[in-house]
């Protein structure tokens, strides 16, 4: 066989191996990483602390990437300058509201916010001090993005909790009963139909029985709820970390029936 016509033969092989190769799922691009926001800050609650575990955990289960902003300190009443508009909502898939703003209630403001989710689509993750959040003012709009209102909690102590929603890929490795460290029982006093419970607990102080992790629905926005996470202790807890991992998942298409991140997003 002529040298040229060897050589040539030789080409096209490698060039239809390249691509084939090309055509394998192991050389498509990978999926980016999920833009999470971590808004943080505000009174009442070891923000700095939880802050160097809620991310990073998220982080060894997730392929996330996080923006933090804890601009608000030990300030309820600040309005941080990110909300100032809603140009944040193209930067980010998804925010994670783990702070105390409770005595912020300016209306335009909160319902800026509130509609900046519902007609983005982006996310929200909402953990105990960020559902007391704005309930001093006369709009409901933080209520309704996350489903359910509340102004009062219970005082301290260990809650049984009561998974409802067995099958739902978030509560995937939470116990059916499990007990937590002392922590505050928020009475919900309304909620809205997107609303799903997922866990609840009884209060001694009511007699009533109330959701404590949930997800609602808020226009295009998938929401994920739970009212645990007062003290520090409830934000380390393995089982308390993986919940919240899943929900935020769940926020953005990313979880799986199973509970696991779909392909692609889990953490490399």
């Amino acid at each position: 066989m002529p040298r040229h016509v060897a050589i040539g033969t030789v080409l096209i092989a490698l060039l239809a191996v390249s691509r084939a190769w090309q055509g394998t799922p192991e050389a498509a691009q990978a999926p980016k990483p999920i833009r999470a926001l971590y808004v943080t800050g505000g009174g009442f609650h070891e923000f700095v602390k939880q802050e160097a575990i809620v991310p990073p955990a998220v982080a060894r289960t997730a392929n996330v990437t996080w923006t933090i902003d804890h601009t608000a300190g030990t300030s309820t009443e600040v309005l941080i300058d990110r909300h100032k508009d809603t140009a944040w909502t193209k930067d980010v898939d998804v925010v994670l509201y783990n702070m105390s703003f409770s005595h912020v209630v300016d209306v335009p403001w909160i319902e800026r916010l509130a509609a900046a989710h519902r007609d983005s689509g982006v996310g929200a993750v909402i953990l105990h001090g960020a559902v007391h959040s704005y309930r001093r003012s006369t709009t409901r709009a933080w209520g309704e993005m996350m489903g359910a209102f509340s102004m009062r909690h219970d005082a301290q102590r260990p809650l049984t909790v009561e998974t409802v929603a067995k099958g739902h890929p978030i509560m995937r490795g939470v116990p059916e009963t499990w007990v937590t460290t002392p922590e505050e029982l928020y009475e919900l006093e309304r909620t809205w139909p997107g609303m799903t419970p997922l866990a609840q607990a009884y209060s001694v102080e009511s007699k009533k029985t109330y959701p404590l992790v949930w997800t609602n629905t808020h226009g295009r926005a998938k929401v994920f709820v739970t009212s645990l996470g007062h003290n520090t202790a409830m934000v380390a807890d393995p089982v308390y970390l993986a919940m919240v991992t899943r929900g935020l998942l769940w926020t953005v298409g990313r979880l799986g029936e199973d509970g696991a991140p779909m392909a692609g997003y889990a953490a490399r």
